[in-house]
């Protein structure tokens, strides 16, 4: 590994951890025995090396979701909710974490700068993309409704998903995301008509 993933790599764990404004560059270059000039060398700054993680942190997690939604041999209800369980295996998997990392930085907003935020927006507008588009195919399959706004309803979900992990720190992890999914494909089945044109039940 790299220089700069190791660092990228040690500053994922530490937001996750610590979120943003907690994450100490000092401790944490520490932490992998990279000296801070080393640090200045592959970033401008934390905003910069923030930037980074979260490049890394998405694109990871974009090709997970566009492999999972292009199983055309499972219904797409199945590949939202197989997306809803997935998303609560990686977020348990983290350990103590203060949140998705999406979330974490959207919490330091207010203090970050604008080419920050616009990259945390890029982020949530890429997937809420990706969701729309398995929303939109799950409503033509019949199996959502067809009354909802695809965008909306990704956006609805993604805000749903980053309320159920900071529940998650607070209590029973495993309940809070089992109502999540619950709720959420009830949800977007509420309404939906199967092939027939008959009620799903």
């Amino acid at each position: 590994m790299s220089t700069r993933d190791k660092i990228v790599a040690a500053g994922r764990r530490a937001m996750l951890e610590q979120g943003y404004e907690g994450t100490g560059l000092g401790p944490l270059l520490a932490s992998i025995a990279v000296p801070k000039g080393s640090f200045y060398h592959f970033f401008a700054s934390k905003e910069a090396f923030a930037a980074a993680v979260l490049a890394a942190y998405a694109g990871q997690y974009r090709t997970q979701r566009q492999a999972l939604f292009a199983q055309a041999d499972v219904s797409p209800l199945a590949r939202i909710e197989r997306h809803l369980l997935q998303l609560e295996q990686d977020t348990l998997a983290e350990g103590n974490v203060a949140g998705c990392l999406y979330g974490v930085l959207a919490l330091a907003a207010p203090g970050l700068g604008g080419e920050l935020r616009g990259k945390l927006n890029e982020v949530f507008a890429c997937w809420e993309t990706d969701l729309a588009a398995l929303i939109e195919e799950a409503q033509q399959a019949g199996e959502v409704d067809a009354g909802l706004d695809p965008r909306e309803a990704a956006a609805h979900l993604i805000d749903c998903y980053e309320g159920t992990v900071i529940r998650a720190r607070a209590d029973d992890p495993a309940a809070a995301f089992a109502r999540f999914r619950k709720f959420a494909l009830a949800a977007l089945g509420a309404g939906a008509k199967g092939p027939t044109g008959a009620p799903l039940s």
